[in-house]
């Protein structure tokens, strides 16, 4: 039995070691048990970063990794953890643990994994999905393979040739559109979505993959889209401006024109021509 001075002194190595490793980016989980609610007890926070934007601090308790709320609700933005802990989360996967924060201990919340995601499906964020998979994807296996949780090293930044790669292929999608910066701020707004890197955090070589496909998606909307223009403007100056015919029935054709775009879009028929493909090669292969 050990005594509360021997306790207490305890509890501070175990902190000391916790934060080292929080330093170095190497989190030993299996080093950090639950401690008890004496608030002598004190945990380190352990603290790895979501999207390098948010802070997210785990803890394991008998072997199974639970969540800061604060944190969780933070990267959600849920407004009132207290209402969600009361109405919406299991009592058996909510815990209070005394922890280590800049400003002193404080008695902070977890939830286990099932209140987690509880947590998750009642955000209308788009970051629900990507934190989601975040966690079942590269967090749990990690720590449950190894008992770690090793913050990978930060992907290099596209370098300006990249992005000058990747700004040449937002031209080709923009630029003979009608409402062109329109066009160009959604084309940067779907990339952001798609890579979850928000403005103005710089994509990375890792993102290329994603980039790639996006692009590849929304060059073939524009692309056939633009054909779909040029056709019917082409059948206007020939049909409705030199030989005075009907301008109603090319709007029931353009209709027509646009809902068989959309339908193979979803098929996904769409093909970029040989040009296109070579542009964006040049940015999936880093070619400067």
């Amino acid at each position: 039995m050990l005594s509360k001075n021997n306790e207490t002194r305890l509890c501070a190595n175990t902190n000391r070691v916790s934060i080292e490793n929080n330093r170095l980016g190497n989190i030993d989980m299996k080093s950090i048990s639950k401690l008890s609610k004496n608030e002598n007890a004190v945990i380190a926070p352990v603290t790895f970063s979501f999207h390098e934007t948010h802070d997210v601090r785990i803890q394991v308790i008998d072997g199974e990794p639970w969540f800061c709320l604060k944190d969780v609700c933070g990267v959600l933005c849920i407004a009132n953890p207290r209402d969600l802990m009361a109405k919406q989360l299991d009592k058996e996967g909510v815990d209070k643990i005394y922890t280590l924060t800049d400003g002193g201990k404080q008695q902070l919340v977890y939830v286990n994994e099932p209140n987690l995601y509880r947590v998750i499906f009642r955000s209308n964020k788009q970051e629900a999905k990507q934190f989601q998979d975040w966690v079942f994807n590269d967090v749990l296996p990690t720590i449950r393979k190894s008992g770690r949780y090793e913050r990978q090293p930060a992907a290099d930044p596209l370098t300006p040739n990249d992005m000058n790669n990747l700004k040449r292929l937002i031209w080709l999608m923009t630029d003979s559109m009608r409402l062109k910066q329109s066009w160009s701020n959604g084309v940067w707004y779907a990339l952001r979505a798609a890579t979850g890197r928000p403005s103005p955090q710089p994509f990375t070589v890792d993102d290329l993959p994603v980039l790639g496909e996006e692009c590849r998606r929304i060059m073939k909307i524009t692309s056939a889209f633009n054909s779909a223009v040029y056709a019917f403007e082409k059948d206007v100056i020939r049909r409705v401006v030199r030989r005075r015919g009907d301008f109603e029935p090319l709007i029931a054709e353009m209709d027509r024109a646009l809902l068989e775009l959309k339908a193979q879009e979803q098929e996904g028929v769409l093909m970029l021509s040989q040009f296109e493909e070579y542009n964006l090669n040049e940015l999936i292969a880093r070619r400067h």
